[in-house]
């Protein structure tokens, strides 16, 4: 989990609320979703193939280490921790019920 300080001194009353609302976008795990499926469909489009079937052939080494690609890796490991934790949040909720 990453670590954010602020320092309030260097920063003006606005740039301190554009961060707070960033912050609140960036921990809202449905807007986190919705942006690593978005980015991840982008990269389907641009490389035409799936998701898993790039994802595949990256970890096995076919697919070199440009930019795009560790970007795409990252966001379908994004996306496989928001998954999980999405459904641990749901087990919680169905066994507090």
């Amino acid at each position: 989990m990453a670590k954010v300080t602020i320092k309030f001194s260097e920063t003006t009353r606005e740039q301190r609320h554009e961060i707070f609302r960033q912050l609140q976008r960036d921990t809202n795990p449905a807007e986190s979703l919705k942006r690593v499926l978005e980015d991840m469909r982008k990269m389907e489009d641009r490389y035409g193939m799936s998701t898993l079937e790039f994802y595949s052939r990256f970890i096995r080494g076919e697919m070199g280490d440009s930019a795009d690609f560790v970007s795409w890796a990252s966001d379908y490991e994004d996306y496989q921790e928001l998954v999980q934790e999405d459904a641990a949040l749901a087990m919680q909720h169905k066994k507090a019920a």
